[in-house]
């Protein structure tokens, strides 16, 4: 059909006023047009068959053509009547996608630790005080891996080049290290990250999503204590619908049809993105016996 339309663009004379161009008209293989329809002059034979087929094939490209600009006119208006709502994940100004196409030894300490910062803000929507203790934690570590990279800020420019330091220095496994900050880091962002998957699915209330990935997640590096904590936690956040509508940047729009679907779909590509950087992190991690 590329070809059609090629040659349908060009612009034929269909009444040559010389013999010569009549010549060159015939030789020229996209000359289509004088044999369509059956000009006297043609010095191309042509056939009833050979003519309807081309009519015929005319009139498809004709009906495909108008066809494809009617589904991209479609297509447009849908996209211009679509609404985007503001929300918490919209509104985000680090995003976990930038880190997709790197590698673990290309991830940037800094931007990384403020797009963690940024992103577990998220379980203040789970309105309970009891999750305090969880947020500092994760703020602990990120002081941590900042204090680490503030030594020597030309050279700690990448996780990879943080951690790498304390293997050669054999300094992975002492307290407050960089290294096992971030492999806290990590576990608290497992959670978030199963979080955001089960709730996205649409068939979990929030208790039952964030116990779910409590359990996928960080339930097996806590003790006894640390859990009976987190139970505890789960009776204080609200329902889904109180959480949704926290999610939002502007409160009526929570009340809008599509702004749950809208939500859901961002949570799942969200859950996506953090789960693409953290399997780089664990990927390093067991390579080095971390």
């Amino acid at each position: 059909m590329n070809i059609t339309r090629l040659l349908l663009k060009t612009d034929y004379d269909l009444f040559p006023s010389k013999f010569d161009d009549y010549i060159e008209f015939g030789n020229n293989i996209g000359s289509t047009f004088l044999p369509y329809f059956n000009l006297p002059n043609s010095i191309i034979p042509i056939t009833d068959d050979d003519t309807h087929d081309m009519l015929i094939s005319t009139l498809e490209f004709e009906k495909e053509s108008n066809l494809d600009k009617q589904m991209s006119s479609d297509t447009d208006d849908t996209n211009s009547n679509r609404v985007v709502y503001g929300t918490f994940f919209s509104q985000l100004s680090h995003k976990f996608s930038v880190f997709n196409d790197l590698s673990f030894e290309e991830l940037q300490s800094e931007l990384f630790l403020d797009t963690c910062e940024e992103y577990f803000s998220l379980v203040d929507k789970f309105n309970s005080p009891i999750f305090t203790p969880v947020k500092a934690d994760v703020n602990g570590n990120i002081t941590k891996l900042r204090r680490k990279r503030n030594q020597n800020v030309s050279k700690f420019q990448t996780l990879f080049a943080i951690v790498n330091d304390e293997i050669e220095s054999q300094t992975t496994r002492i307290r407050n290290s960089a290294t096992d900050a971030l492999l806290w880091l990590e576990r608290a962002f497992e959670f978030l990250s199963e979080f955001l998957h089960q709730f996205s699915q649409g068939d979990k209330t929030l208790v039952d999503a964030v116990n779910k990935a409590y359990e996928l997640s960080l339930k097996q590096h806590h003790g006894l204590l640390a859990r009976s904590v987190f139970s505890i936690a789960l009776r204080a956040v609200p329902n889904n619908e109180e959480f949704i509508r926290s999610l939002a940047i502007n409160p009526t729009d929570a009340s809008e049809p599509l702004f749950e679907q809208q939500v859901l779909d961002e949570m799942f590509e969200q859950a996506s993105n953090i789960s693409s950087v953290l399997r780089k992190i664990t990927f390093f991690y067991s390579k080095h016996g971390l």
